[in-house]
């Protein structure tokens, strides 16, 4: 392993499990979080898998011998969706939420701009890879 990837890799694990943990707390208490958000259950249940979905690929992905640079910049790509995603969610949606639920979506959505940041500092590290196929 490249002292490079480093922090790639350890950036992916950490997203690999705050996802699993987001995913499962998500699927587990769906509708105590959807009275406490304002977030709809089936909205916490897609969540919930799809976080869970997701934390698999990274996890995959950080732990190849060699980073697909193609792979992470993807994971990047959704990190950056995610966050897209949750400010139209606050403007779309700011009359359904509760203001805990504003907060729950806000500091998300930092956490994975955080990440998303880590995840590409540590791509860059690696140098100029052209994307590889799988």
């Amino acid at each position: 392993m490249s002292v490079k990837s480093n922090l790639l890799r350890n950036t992916l694990l950490i997203n690999a499990g705050t996802s699993l943990l987001t995913g499962g707390v998500a699927l587990a208490f769906a509708d105590p979080l959807a009275r406490w958000t304002g977030i709809a259950p089936w909205i916490l249940y897609t969540l919930g898998v799809g976080l869970m979905l997701f934390a698999a690929d990274f996890a995959w992905t950080a732990t190849r011998k060699q980073i697909n640079p193609l792979f992470a910049k993807l994971i990047i790509a959704a990190d950056v969706a995610w966050v897209g995603g949750s400010g139209l969610s606050l403007l779309l949606f700011q009359d359904r939420l509760t203001v805990e639920g504003s907060w729950v979506v806000e500091i998300l959505a930092i956490a994975v701009a955080v990440l998303a940041t880590l995840q590409t500092v540590g791509l860059k590290r690696l140098g100029d890879h052209h994307p590889r196929t799988a």
